[in-house]
């Protein structure tokens, strides 16, 4: 007797092979059997008849670390099919923490306001995680962001060799206690301080416990070449594998994508360990400070916000946005700015000031507030303690579909497991958080063909857990944790907008993780079945 059978399903297995009609028994969480089941007895049975059944979607870029300390649940990434998640990216985890204070980086701290931090290291989160419960499987990088501002503040200056030492510690202990590698976001303070030398030290220590090295690049416009080849310097000079998290060119560079994957197919063919990965949309997200340059964040928030208080420091934060864009550092959105492209970069989450503006270009918040764009976001800066995000459109649907089709590229949300009410729903953050996967295979799967069924279930599985190197998971296949999908492919697809980004997807049936129904007949179930995977050398 199995405990669950999911009978007459199209299962595409996670390899990237076609797909085949088969049955699926689950008992004790893992898959048993599949194959011609009908035979087979079993406590509970669903009948796939017409779906597609996957193993669960592996989001390999997310920034649920703290959010999912307020709601465990995760019902944002259950309901989209996702199934695993791995946090700290972007130079930003949950731990280390300095005097139990969160490194926010680019993030909004008002996002997860009211919640108490009682971590240091990454096994003290990760008991209290378990402790509550957890909707997905998680798993996490260590944000090099993290590590430095516990060793050194916000400073813009290299190391001192007893800080250097505290780092190559802090990055130690995240191993030891279970981080899957080291994250970078060099677009963020106290990230573009940081030099290669800095870097590749932390990478050999990452590099003994068999760890990845993953980077927001320094820089993703006219510099972006050069900006992949320093996580590529990385990996060689520390001997890991290295890796380009959402490696999107903004403009003038739309396009590049094409020439840097060919450079990447050299450089694997050499040998080297390198990939990379995409976001479906052509519209991002992060904070608002971003549109200025890295070294006016020297110091942290209170020493920007004095800067911007001061005119002449002031000016000179404007006029480096308008003579150097992204070339300076900071988001590839602060090309938008040079150009004066204020229809194409809006607010995105505001405290009480400004939340009526929530959702509104900064062409219209110009207007309302009848100033420049420009000095309309250096006030709300001001006025919100530096913690607004935006969105502003500025990539490609050929880059990310470049990446995509590549052999060495993934897909990933970039967002947050949230629940749609309380202070997860407050502004308008951007609908991938709840849109993503469905909207890839929606969007670029039935409706463009662009990849085909099993091509695109193997990047959101198998390929991921591959690259992550997440046991046991990502494939159908006897042994293995039952993570899994059913869903209708003539259905699938998003309900979350830019209006309205808090809402469920559709065409989604069934979910279970560790062979337990999280989504069941495509109503959430408070399971928390998910697990914590702790890397192991």
């Amino acid at each position: 007797m199995t405990d669950l059978l999911i009978r007459h399903g199209r299962v595409i297995d996670g390899t990237g092979t076609p797909a085949i009609d088969a049955d699926i028994a689950i008992t004790d969480g893992r898959i048993t059997a599949i194959g011609d089941l009908r035979l087979t007895r079993a406590t509970d049975t669903i009948d796939a008849s017409g779906r597609m059944v996957t193993p669960g979607f592996i989001d390999i870029h997310t920034h649920s670390d703290l959010t999912l300390m307020l709601e465990g649940r995760a019902p944002s990434s259950v309901a989209q099919g996702i199934t695993t998640q791995i946090a700290g990216n972007c130079g930003v985890s949950a731990a280390p923490t300095r005097d139990f204070e969160p490194y926010y980086g680019p993030l909004d701290p008002a996002m997860t306001r009211g919640l108490v931090c009682d971590w240091t290291g990454f096994d003290d989160y990760f008991q209290r995680l378990q402790q509550q419960g957890v909707g997905t499987n998680v798993a996490t990088l260590v944000g090099h962001g993290n590590i430095r501002v516990a060793a050194m503040g916000y400073d813009d200056r290299a190391p001192t060799a007893s800080e250097m030492d505290r780092m190559r510690a802090l990055t130690q202990q995240a191993m030891q206690d279970g981080a899957v590698g080291l994250s970078t976001g060099l677009a963020y303070a106290p990230g573009p301080f940081a030099q290669l030398d800095e870097l590749i030290e932390l990478g050999k220590v990452i590099g003994e416990f068999g760890g990845i090295y993953t980077s927001h690049i320094r820089n993703q416009t006219e510099g972006i070449a050069d900006a992949v080849g320093e996580v590529i310097a990385v990996g060689e000079g520390a001997g890991i594998a290295a890796h380009v998290s959402h490696m999107q060119p903004g403009s003038p560079m739309i396009g590049a994508t094409a020439d840097l994957l060919r450079t990447m197919d050299d450089l694997r063919r050499r040998g080297v360990d390198v990939s990379c990965d995409a976001i479906p949309y052509t519209v991002g997200s992060t904070t608002l400070k971003s549109l200025l340059p890295p070294w006016s964040l020297d110091g942290g928030d209170e020493a920007l916000i004095a800067r911007l208080h001061d005119p002449i420091m002031r000016d000179k934060i404007k006029a480096d946005t308008m003579t150097h864009g992204a070339e300076s550092g900071g988001s590839r959105k602060r090309n938008l700015v040079k150009d004066g492209d204020w229809e194409k970069i809006w607010l995105g989450s505001s405290g009480p000031a400004n939340e009526h503006l929530t959702g509104k270009s900064f062409a219209e918040i110009g207007r309302l507030r009848q100033q420049d764009p420009h000095e309309a976001v250096l006030d709300i800066l001001i006025e919100e303690e530096a913690r607004p995000w935006m969105l502003a459109e500025d990539v490609s649907e050929e880059d990310f579909l470049n990446i995509a089709r590549h052999e060495a590229g993934g897909i990933i949300s970039d967002g947050f497991s949230l629940i749609p009410e309380g202070v997860l729903a407050e502004g308008k953050h951007h609908p991938r958080s709840y849109a993503a996967f469905p909207y890839f295979l929606r969007h670029f799967i039935r409706e463009q063909q662009a990849m085909t069924w099993e091509q695109a279930i193997h990047k959101l599985t198998g390929h991921a857990a591959t690259r992550f190197r997440i046991a046991d998971r990502g494939l159908l296949r006897e042994g293995l944790w039952a993570d899994i999908v059913i869903f209708d492919a003539e259905q699938i697809g998003e309900q979350a907008d830019f209006d309205q980004p808090y809402r469920f997807p559709r065409g989604i049936d069934h979910v279970f993780i560790n062979g337990v129904a999280a989504l069941r007949d495509g109503q959430l179930q408070d399971s928390r079945s998910g697990r914590i995977l702790r890397h192991a050398a």
